[in-house]
């Protein structure tokens, strides 16, 4: 976990570096992590002490970290990074999945973050970078980091179950490898379903924090 959040640091520390002159200060926030409903617990309430998550904003794009408990020991599980650039446009607060992934005037997308095993005490730190411009490897194509100031900022917890030596590095790389295709969410595109290596687990969305 403290690897984790050095690593982000350092990334934020870099993008700060290269802000040209007059260029707007970074933004840092943090939010609580919470639960999704698909963990069973209901949904949007804390996790608890220590499920902490960290946002620096700046023109040139973000960096993020995520600490949190109450994983699953043995599981793999990736982060997954929702860009809202015009959120404006969302019917709900937060954004919801259908203003996400079916209404274009919110121009958003979804790319993948990182991922790991978690370890027995169900704890687990997770950070990336995000820069601002195209990103190709989105769930939409054609869309990226437009407004890294004033982007909504989800970050996504999914689970891909017990982690298989079959569908290894997989499970941590891609969103759905290692698990079936009835766990999927209907209202995901085909880009998502075809990410990985279909297996015999069952994918769960399990946190999230919100960044409005």
């Amino acid at each position: 976990m403290r690897k984790s959040i050095v690593a982000v640091l350092g990334l934020a520390a870099l993008g700060l570096a290269a802000l040209p002159a007059g260029a707007a200060p970074a933004d840092i926030s943090t939010t609580a992590v919470v639960w999704h409903a698909q963990s069973g617990n209901p949904m949007g309430t804390p996790v608890g002490a220590g499920a902490v998550a960290k946002l620096v904003r700046t023109e040139n794009g973000i960096s993020y970290s995520l600490q949190t408990t109450g994983l699953r020991a043995g599981h793999a599980y990736t982060v997954w990074v929702v860009v809202i650039n015009n959120p404006s446009a969302c019917t709900a607060s937060p954004c919801s999945p259908q203003d996400i992934l079916l209404t274009p005037a919110t121009n958003a997308t979804v790319l993948y973050g990182t991922g790991h095993v978690v370890g027995a005490d169900g704890e687990a730190g997770f950070g990336g970078h995000v820069k601002t411009g195209p990103l190709p490897e989105g769930w939409i194509a054609g869309r990226g980091l437009e407004n890294p100031m004033g982007a909504d900022i989800h970050l996504v917890l999914n689970d891909h179950g017990e982690a298989l030596t079959d569908f290894m590095p997989e499970m941590i790389k891609t969103y759905r490898a290692g698990c079936t295709d009835a766990s999927l969410p209907p209202i995901f595109p085909a880009s998502a379903k075809a990410d990985g290596t279909p297996g015999p687990n069952t994918c769960r969305l399990w946190q999230v924090a919100v960044f409005d």
